[in-house]
C-alpha cells in the first residue's frame, strides 16, 4: 500500500486541470447502479426512475485519507494604498496637522476543489497546511477539515489605524497615503482516498416517502466498477484488488492565503507657489484649512493627482 501511495503522489503534479473530473456525487452513483439493476423486477418496474426515491445510508462504508501533497507552489507581495489626503499650508508659517484614519484589509484563506467526491452523509478530509501558509499568520489553524467537495473561504477583517500629527511648511502642500503591504501563497494539493465497505439502501415513492418498497445493500467496490463501464468521467476511480477490495480515488484543489503584514505612511511635499501655476489640474481639492488645523482632512483623491516634481519624498 505504501509503494502505492508514493507512485499517486509522484504522478498528480503532471495531471493537468483540465483532465480532471470535476465533482462526482456518489449517492447519484448508486442510484443508477440501482436503477441499472433493478428496474426491470416486478416491483420496481412498475414506476419510472423520477417517481423512486432512494436514500443512501453509508456509515458501514470507510474513507482513508492518505497524506496531502503541495505543487506548483507560488509566493507573492504587493502594496495597496488603502487612505490618499493632502494637507495645505497656505500661511506664511509652519502649520500642525492631525493624520487619522482607519481602515480595512481581509485576510482570505480559501480552500477550492477542482476534482473530488460529494455525498449526502457528512465526511470530511484534513488538510496540513503548508508551513510558508502558516508563517504568514500565526493565528490560522494549521490544520483544516474541509466536506467532501465543498469549497471553502474564510475571511476576516484586519484593522489599520493611523493617528499621527504632520508638520507642515509655508506655502507648502503635504500628500499622504497610507500603505499596506500584502503577502499571498497559493498552491495545488492532491490527497489519495481509499473507500470500502457497503452501502444500504431504502427505495421509496415521492408520493409515499414513508413507505419503503425495498431495502437493498451492495458493495461500493462493485457498485463502481459496474457504473464506469458506461461513464469515461468514472476512469479516475482505480480498483485496489487485495485482501479486503477498495476503491483508489485523488482528490485534487487549489489553495491561496491573502493577509496585510505591514503598514506605513508615505509622505511627499510640493511647494504651493510653484503648483499655482497649474492649480486647475486640482480643481476644488479640498484640504484642511489653516484656521482649523486641529481637524483631520478625510478627502481621497487618486494617485494621478500628485505632481511629480515633488520637492521631498519621506517614508515614516
Amino acid at each position: 500500500m505504501g509503494n502505492s501511495q508514493n507512485k499517486t503522489q509522484q504522478n498528480t503534479e503532471f495531471i493537468e486541470e483540465e483532465d480532471q473530473c470535476g465533482i462526482i456525487d456518489l449517492d447519484e452513483l448508486v442510484e443508477q447502479w440501482i436503477w441499472q439493476t433493478y428496474s426491470k423486477t416486478k416491483l420496481l418496474s412498475r414506476y419510472k426512475r423520477e417517481d423512486l426515491l432512494i436514500k443512501v445510508n453509508w456509515k458501514n462504508v470507510s474513507f482513508t485519507q492518505n497524506d496531502v501533497y503541495f505543487y506548483n507552489s507560488t509566493s507573492s507581495c504587493f502594496p495597496r494604498t488603502l487612505f490618499q489626503t493632502n494637507f495645505d499650508n497656505n500661511t506664511s508659517i509652519e502649520q500642525s496637522y492631525n493624520l487619522t484614519t482607519n481602515r480595512t484589509t481581509c485576510s482570505t484563506l480559501k480552500i477550492l476543489f477542482t476534482q473530488s467526491l460529494s455525498m449526502s452523509q457528512e465526511s470530511t478530509i484534513t488538510l496540513q497546511l503548508p508551513k510558508q501558509m502558516i508563517s504568514l499568520q500565526n493565528s490560522i489553524q494549521c490544520e483544516q477539515v474541509i466536506s467532501f467537495g465543498k469549497d471553502m473561504i474564510k475571511e476576516d477583517d484586519i484593522p489599520w489605524n493611523v493617528n499621527s500629527q504632520l508638520r507642515v511648511p509655508s506655502r507648502t502642500r503635504l500628500l499622504a497615503n497610507l500603505n499596506v503591504d500584502e503577502e499571498e501563497f497559493s498552491s495545488s494539493f492532491s490527497t489519495s482516498i481509499r473507500i470500502s465497505g457497503r452501502i444500504i439502501a431504502s427505495i421509496a415513492t415521492h408520493q409515499s416517502p414513508n413507505i419503503c418498497l425495498k431495502f437493498i445493500v451492495g458493495d461500493i467496490v462493485d457498485i463502481i466498477s459496474k457504473v464506469r463501464k458506461t461513464h469515461h468521467r468514472l476512469n479516475h476511480f482505480e480498483i485496489i484488488n487485495e485482501n479486503l477490495p477498495s476503491i483508489a480515488f485523488t482528490i485534487h484543489g487549489k489553495c491561496s492565503f491573502r493577509h496585510g503584514v505591514k503598514q506605513y505612511i508615505v509622505l511627499s511635499q510640493e511647494s504651493l507657489e510653484l503648483s499655482s501655476t497649474s492649480c486647475s489640474d486640482f480643481g476644488n481639492t479640498p484640504s484642511a484649512p489653516s484656521e482649523y488645523c486641529h481637524l483631520t482632512s478625510s478627502y481621497m483623491k487618486t494617485v494621478d493627482l500628485i505632481h511629480s516634481n515633488a520637492k521631498n519624498n519621506e517614508r515614516l
